[in-house]
């Protein structure tokens, strides 16, 4: 069970204008800070001069106050507060950033730190050639008598980074992430128990990791960072550094910070699991082998490159992170559980070699993604990246065209141009906003094994529910499906909105026991249907202004229904729906005009009893 953390007590004044608290006498194998905050939609923001720094890249991923920058429902951020960084212009550099984070209304920032300067960095080669990544002096005794005005040991560089950070960050970071994928390998780290040099069974080499030095002192890294910030801030989370690999997880939580063998003893109490409130890993399902199966038949690899698949691909690495953290105890039995979040993951827009790559594939796996996570508890999902590393033209790799935004270089602030994720994440957070995952309610919608969803309720008891058509084809999100709520959910008519309706602000009508679904979530809200509702054919808006809008129509009776589009000249450009069984009542359908060129053209509807036409205008 997760227990509140006492009180923090006020010590002497230091050498810094805040309070210091005593050294914690526990560990996260005791008890974790509570967390009951809203699920965090968070980004990786990136730098982007001349025109986009710090604070400008805050306000175009969550917004201002004032309305002037509208933001893209970004909740919370991941930036970095590296000590060589800090160490060379001075500890407060970035305090008025993070202070105007807050002021715009990001929460639970997550910090990645480490990363020491030239003058703390450690000289040793444990690793032949390579020097080490690491900080000296770690393993200086972490705390002393008060002297040169800290209570940490200022001889341990790594103690006192943490300790001047969290003293002059206090209150504004949440969670602090402990270097960034210290567990980049050379080859060891997917090997199976068994297999000659595997993880599970034996401790990284210096050699086989980013970190170029023994297992044992990132597990230092971890113990330093959770005695030295807790100490100043109780509430403060510690989180692993972006893990991708489960058996890394597992090296920490079998060994201490023992510089010889990782073995407990009086000096080394604990394993590393004790350093640590939550789980951060990283997830880029199109690298990591989660599209494909080797098939014997065709004695090739088997490609499952769609949205469905891909987000699967996350949940299965989470679930073998999960089952480390199990097996050494971390299941609110013996040890409070860890929380989890994930603070990298994505889809290219565009695919790259063998790799998964479409617009329609990332809207998709982004809705999915951010929807699955909250029904899975998560704490926040971190997309990689804010915006686009390269311009369109000079992109070569997968993380090159991720952003939210496209490339920012040379654009004047606040004028760069959204890709379709980035409304796609907006419009999740606007229409889940103030709700949480609702699991009986989702029971009680009983799904079908080719439909997925959620229903999310407020604490008023309003509902929003997300369903979609589960896409089953290689490189190909097309599927459709349609679903009927069941009798003991009682609603007739819901406002249905896709992806884009942060942008488009078009929602549309459907009837509970004929929704149309396919591989893009479509929110749900139940709405009331009365007299107002246009008994003969109408279209809004109209004239068309944005290339999109609704037709709405009333079926007198249970039959077919065609519908059909004339440009003026009585030409058919395009079928909307073709001898379709209908419900009785509403209907609306939407209706993308935008590749249509400007001019009039007519609707028609036919049905067994009667034919109707309305004209609409499409302004340029």
């Amino acid at each position: 069970m997760k227990v509140i953390f006492p009180a923090c007590l006020l010590g002497l004044a230091l050498s810094l204008p805040i309070s210091a608290c005593s050294q914690p006498t526990y560990t996260a194998d005791d008890q974790v800070p509570e967390y009951n905050e809203p699920f965090g939609y968070g980004a990786n923001p990136g730098y982007f001069p001349p025109y986009y720094y710090d604070m400008e890249l805050a306000a175009l991923a969550h917004g201002t106050p004032d309305g002037k920058v509208p933001g893209v429902g970004i909740t919370t951020i991941r930036p970095g507060l590296f000590e060589h960084f800090l160490d060379t212009w001075g500890y407060d550099i970035r305090k008025q950033h993070f202070q105007y984070y807050d002021s715009i209304g990001l929460r639970n920032i997550a910090v990645m730190i480490g990363f020491p300067s030239e003058e703390h960095r450690d000289a040793a080669y444990y690793c032949p050639g390579e020097r080490s990544e690491l900080f000296k002096n770690l393993y200086e005794p972490i705390w002393d008598n008060g002297e040169n005005g800290t209570p940490v040991n200022d001889n341990n560089p790594y103690a006192l980074y943490c300790w001047k950070t969290a003293t002059t960050y206090k209150g504004l970071i949440r969670i602090w992430e402990v270097w960034n994928e210290p567990d980049v390998d050379n080859g060891n780290a997917w090997k199976e128990r068994g297999v000659p040099g595997n993880w599970w069974e034996n401790a990284p080499e210096p050699c086989e990791t980013k970190l170029k030095s023994p297992a044992y002192f990132y597990i230092r890294l971890l113990r330093i960072s959770y005695e030295v910030i807790k100490s100043v801030d109780p509430d403060a989370l510690i989180a692993t550094g972006g893990l991708g690999w489960p058996s890394y997880l597992d090296v920490i939580c079998r060994y201490t910070d023992n510089p010889f063998d990782g073995t407990q003893s009086a000096d080394y109490p604990h394993k590393g699991g004790a350093y640590f409130d939550i789980l951060s890993f990283h997830s880029y399902p199109h690298l990591d082998n989660s599209l494909r199966e080797w098939s014997d038949a065709i004695n090739n690899f088997q490609y499952f490159r769609h949205s469905d698949r891909a987000v699967d691909g996350i949940w299965k690495l989470l679930e073998k992170f999960e089952a480390v953290l199990q097996s050494h105890g971390y299941d609110d039995v013996t040890h409070p559980a860890k929380y989890r979040i994930c603070t990298e993951f994505n889809l290219p827009r565009k695919a790259f070699g063998d790799y998964m790559g479409s617009d329609d594939g990332q809207v998709n796996f982004m809705i999915k993604t951010l929807v699955t996570a909250q029904m899975r508890k998560l704490l926040q999902m971190h997309v990689y990246a804010l915006c686009d590393e390269k311009p369109a033209a000079e992109a070569n790799n997968e993380f090159s065209y991720m952003g939210l935004f496209e490339n920012l270089n040379d654009v004047k602030p606040f004028q760069g141009k959204a890709n379709s994720v980035a409304w796609a994440i907006k419009t999740t957070e606007e229409m889940l906003r103030d709700a949480r995952y609702d699991p009986v309610r989702t029971e009680r919608l009983r799904l079908p094994a080719h439909i997925r969803g959620a229903a999310f309720r407020t604490e008023l008891g309003t509902y929003t529910y997300v369903l979609w058509a589960v896409t089953n084809r290689d490189q190909d999100e097309t599927v459709h499906a349609t679903f009927a709520f069941p009798p003991e959910i009682p609603v007739q008519y819901l406002e249905m909105r896709h992806w884009n309706y942060s942008k488009s602000r078009i929602g549309l009508l459907v009837n509970s026991q004929q929704i149309p679904l396919t591989g893009s979530p479509v929110f749900l809200r139940p709405t009331v249907v009365d007299n107002t509702f246009p008994k003969v054919p109408t279209f809004r808006p109209n004239p068309v202004t944005n290339g999109a809008g609704v037709y709405e129509f009333w079926m007198f009776e249970d039959s077919v229904a065609s519908i059909e589009m004339y440009d003026s000249s009585g030409r058919l450009v395009q079928v909307i729906a073709e001898e379709e069984p209908l419900l009785k009542g509403a209907q609306a359908r939407f209706i993308d005009m935008s590749a249509f060129p400007p001019g009039t053209y007519m609707i028609k509807l036919s049905t067994p009893y009667s034919n109707q036409t309305v004209k609409v205008v499409k302004q340029s």
